[in-house]
């Protein structure tokens, strides 16, 4: 069986201001594309299908018409889940009168999960969907006052799944949710991405991944760069495009995986490209703007600016956008404090007019006051105390 395995398509995401829908629908024509060449039997959406649990009216659409092209053009099966940017309860509406048209959307979870059985020349493949919920939610569920952590909610899930498990045939999770391995008792952190909201503080997010070891195959999403957990088996297939600067290195693209007749999963990757790539530029002002080569520079990029400039400039923005119109941020090269080199904490009153000048041009200007620089203030300061005696 030939899966395409995917997550965190994020639809509506407004970046920097930026809505990035239009870029969306540029992509997903290119997985139109690669279901028609690759024939793949089942579509994995493991979570995150929109951005905000209340979806702007576009984002909506263009779920649903790529629901609808991919299911009925394509005869696709589509099995998506709810992800921590989802509403459960919206995800999950109609969910029941679309299963008989291969489109099977897990909103709610339930204590007992619903697997979704599909078939090829070989028997059974039994997909067992875990949509994103809340510690509090699990805990109400099973009701079990010890379920605390992430990593305890998934345990009592997987738990249960197992219950109502077998292993002769080929079974396949898909969740959502910060799964790694532990290493000498500690979760073992993988790559994050700024563009990724944290499912609660102080380390209770992690998932151990032993919870997964009796699946063929775990389809993940939450985290935003493709990446494998320990082995092959266990996979993010990272987000449908680059949605912070944080992520600029990272390749987007599908997770193909074919299953065989005995369980073993081969993997590649089918690679997409943006409309827009997310880049990172750093240098002066006139640097910058000199360096832009219409031959091969995308114009339309997305921009992140570090200006390398001493001093003020004047509206740089305006003509960065003069060039590149998606700046989507600015920023200077981190200054070096100079107040480490001296005693922040010294009284004002004890430090002399131009030593206070010094302080204060250095702080600003990023760089010390020449001799000639320091006699003009002198004088300055010497002719306004004559003047105010």
């Amino acid at each position: 069986m030939k899966i395409f395995h995917m997550g965190d398509w994020h639809i509506g995401k407004l970046v920097n201001g930026f809505y990035m829908t239009e870029d969306q629908e540029f992509i997903i024509e290119q997985i139109y594309k690669a279901i028609e060449k690759e024939k793949p039997d089942v579509v994995l959406i493991a979570g995150d299908l929109y951005d905000r649990s209340v979806p702007p009216v576009h984002a909506v659409e263009l779920l649903n018409k790529t629901m609808k092209k991919i299911v009925k053009d394509l005869n696709t099966n589509v099995i998506a889940l709810a992800g921590n940017h989802d509403s459960n309860e919206r995800v999950e509406f109609a969910s029941s009168l679309l299963r008989d048209s291969g489109l099977y959307i897990v909103g709610n979870l339930k204590r007992k999960i619903d697997k979704i059985v599909l078939e090829d020349e070989y028997g059974k493949v039994n997909f067992y969907p875990i949509p994103y919920a809340d510690v509090p939610v699990v805990r109400d569920l099973f009701e079990d006052e010890n379920v605390k952590t992430h990593d305890l909610a998934m345990q009592k899930i997987i738990s249960e799944i197992l219950n109502d498990f077998n292993e002769d045939e080929r079974n396949i999770a898909v969740a959502h949710g910060y799964v790694t391995q532990m290493k000498e008792d500690n979760f073992e952190a993988l790559e994050e991405s700024d563009s990724e909201k944290p499912l609660s503080i102080g380390g209770t997010e992690y998932i151990n991944s032993k919870h997964f070891e009796k699946f063929n195959y775990t389809a993940l999403g939450h985290l935003h760069g493709p990446q494998k957990v320990g082995s092959d088996k266990i996979r993010y297939s990272g987000s449908l495009m680059k949605y912070s600067f944080s992520e600029v290195n990272q390749k987007k693209g599908i997770t193909i995986v074919d299953i065989d007749e005995n369980g073993d999963v081969d993997i590649e990757i089918y690679n997409l490209k943006p409309r827009r790539d997310f880049r990172v530029k750093t240098g002066t002002l006139e640097e910058i703007i000199k360096g832009f080569d219409n031959s091969s520079e995308n114009y339309e990029d997305y921009i992140k600016v570090i200006l390398k400039d001493k001093g003020e400039l004047l509206d740089p923005m305006a003509k960065l956008r003069s060039i590149y119109p998606n700046v989507m941020e600015l920023t200077r090269e981190e200054r070096v404090s100079r107040n480490s080199s001296r005693n922040v904490a010294t009284n004002i009153k004890e430090k002399s007019k131009i030593t206070l000048f010094k302080n204060f041009y250095e702080d600003i200007m990023d760089e010390g006051c020449s001799e000639e620089e320091i006699n003009v203030i002198e004088k300055i300061i010497e002719a306004s105390e004559k003047g105010g005696e």
